[in-house]
């Protein structure tokens, strides 16, 4: 049987779902090995034919990680390695060295949203040319690997990321409830949303804004609760900080809208997500984010870092039920047909398979 390795962090997040899902679908016709810096050994729904090791450091960058995948690449011979974040680097560099046949990296950000020394750039630079193939999670994030990185289109393939269907339930939906779920991080566009909502609440008083992620005790949140003050808006906006995945679906399932008002994104889990729970998204005309909502349709795009185009697009849509009915109907049906994680895993099995082929 032919094997294939591959690297990502097991935890609870959509990402490692997702990573999940396609192991065990690959497992029907690959020996799959998963190399995890996680810290849950086999998490619930990883099939048990599937063998899990843990890289030797919490992130593969030293020299026992690199001792360590060399010898498990010369003990399994892969034909194929597929690596995500962290382990990119170290997958592709003992993949090229060892002849591994199919050296795939799995691109997931785009540069502009962190701030990175040249040196780094250039050294991912010369570490794609080492992959056979990437896969990248939208246009936006090819885009960048080509003008960014050098990497020839011919190379990339954009694979969308996905997320599981929620079980089904009532949507109990909080008519004046917003949501904003994210790191508070200034490229995340929050300062945005909070400039957009004093606008907001004057029309709509009883509205409230449910902001989850970063640390309650940490900086960035304790700034942005002082410019709330200032604005005068504390009353309406709650900052829950980090929360398990599953209340975050909860929080999704209830607010009448969701606001992703990223200045940059090369995606965006968190428009899935809401759309998976059938709650439309307000949310930045950028990169990845433009590539999900069909502005009109599954809800509204606004121009990034515009508070009041922002605030006119929530407006418009906190008056108007019958419309959010019909963007909650839109987002849901192209969750279905897009983001879905088991379709969207069935046919990347295909396409890896015909990789192993060639």
């Amino acid at each position: 049987m032919r094997t294939i390795f591959l690297s990502f962090t097991i935890a609870e997040s959509s990402v490692s779902d997702y990573f999940s899902e396609l192991s065990n679908r690959l497992a029907a016709e690959f020996q799959v090995i998963i190399i995890t810096d996680g810290k849950k050994v086999r998490p619930e729904g990883i099939s048990s034919k599937i063998k899990i090791f843990k890289w030797p450091s919490k992130r593969p960058t030293n020299w026992s990680d690199l001792r360590f995948l060399i010898q498990m690449v010369k003990r399994y011979r892969p034909e194929i390695m597929l690596s995500v974040f962290g382990s990119v680097n170290m997958f592709l560099i003992v993949g090229f060295l060892l002849g591994v046949k199919t050296r795939i990296a799995w691109s997931r950000t785009i540069s502009a949203q962190f701030a990175s020394k040249k040196s780094l750039q250039m050294r991912k630079k010369y570490v794609y040319k080492l992959a056979t193939h990437i896969f990248a999670n939208s246009k936006a994030t090819k885009l960048d690997l080509v003008q960014n990185f050098g990497v020839p289109e011919i190379k990339i393939e954009v694979v969308y990321n996905a997320v599981k269907q929620p079980l089904d339930r009532t949507n109990n939906i909080i008519k004046n409830k917003i949501v904003y779920v994210g790191r508070m991080h200034p490229s995340k566009g929050v300062l945005t949303l909070l400039q957009a909502m004093p606008l907001v609440i004057s029309k709509f008083p009883d509205v409230n804004l449910v902001l989850v992620g970063g640390e309650l005790e940490g900086k960035e949140i304790k700034d942005l609760k002082a410019k709330a003050e200032v604005l005068e808006i504390g009353k309406s906006i709650s900052f829950l900080g980090n929360r398990p995945k599953i209340c975050v679906l909860e929080e999704f399932s209830e607010a009448y809208c969701t606001v992703v008002p990223s200045l940059v994104e090369a995606f965006g889990f968190v428009v899935i997500e809401s759309f998976s729970v059938k709650t439309p998204v307000v949310g930045s005309n950028t990169s990845g984010i433009a590539e999900i909502v069909r502005d009109g349709k599954d809800g509204f795009l606004f121009e990034p870092g515009n508070s009041e185009d922002l605030a006119f697009n929530l407006i418009k849509l906190l008056g108007n039920p019958e419309l959010r009915k019909n963007f909650s109907e839109g987002c849901y049906q192209r969750f279905l047909e897009e983001f879905e994680i088991k379709k969207s895993t069935q046919k990347l099995v295909l396409k890896i398979s015909d990789l192993a082929s060639v």
